[in-house]
């Protein structure tokens, strides 16, 4: 982990369920990705900050729209730390079918039960910028960095076409770290390999 805190990527399915989350959220957290799954990770936000955070995600969920959110979270060796947290939506094949969210988690330093609770909304998501300070754990997760960032890009250019590729290809890097994390199944299908 770098000296701001950790960069994470994470990756859900249609229903927002997790089938990846980098490596440096077990080590802050304490928690697997098997512990991390369905809603198990609000159990490591703070109790003022989870109604917030559910609310919102369900909303991004249910509305297939990007999302933004800033909580305190609840780390393994008792510190608290706001990160700053979102994804945008996974579109495929047939008719853009929602397939699921590609995002990051960014660490932006101590919290106290006294600070402002959770805040965030839908529609856009844009990573927190710290050139040279964060840095994914993998090449995937650097991949799958960029391509958030280009989608912030390409919403704001409004080109469709080229949107519906690159949602495709969020969804495909979200694929490929599941698998590189659980080496055993394939997670759209649960086939094993």
């Amino acid at each position: 982990m770098t000296s701001s805190g950790p960069f994470m990527i994470f990756v859900t399915n249609a229903e927002g369920k997790a089938i990846y989350v980098s490596p440096d959220w077990a080590e802050l957290t304490g928690r697997s990705l098997a512990e991390t799954t369905d809603y198990g990770w609000m159990d490591v936000i703070h109790p003022d900050d989870r109604g917030t955070v559910r609310r919102i995600v369900e909303e991004a969920i249910r509305t297939q729209q990007a999302f933004n959110v800033r909580y305190r979270l609840l780390c393994k060796d008792g510190r608290r730390l706001w990160l700053a947290s979102g994804a945008v939506p996974s579109f495929g094949p047939p008719d853009r079918t929602f397939l699921g969210f590609l995002g990051s988690l960014t660490s932006l330093g101590a919290a106290t039960d006294s600070d402002a609770p959770a805040s965030g909304g839908l529609g856009d998501f844009t990573p927190p910028l710290q050139p040279g300070v964060l840095t994914p754990s993998n090449d995937l997760e650097r991949l799958a960095d960029h391509l958030i960032a280009l989608h912030v890009l390409m919403k704001q250019m409004g080109g469709r076409q080229a949107m519906n590729i690159l949602e495709a290809a969020l969804f495909q890097i979200g694929q490929e770290l599941a698998k590189a994390a659980s080496g055993k199944s394939d997670p759209a299908t649960g086939t094993r390999h």
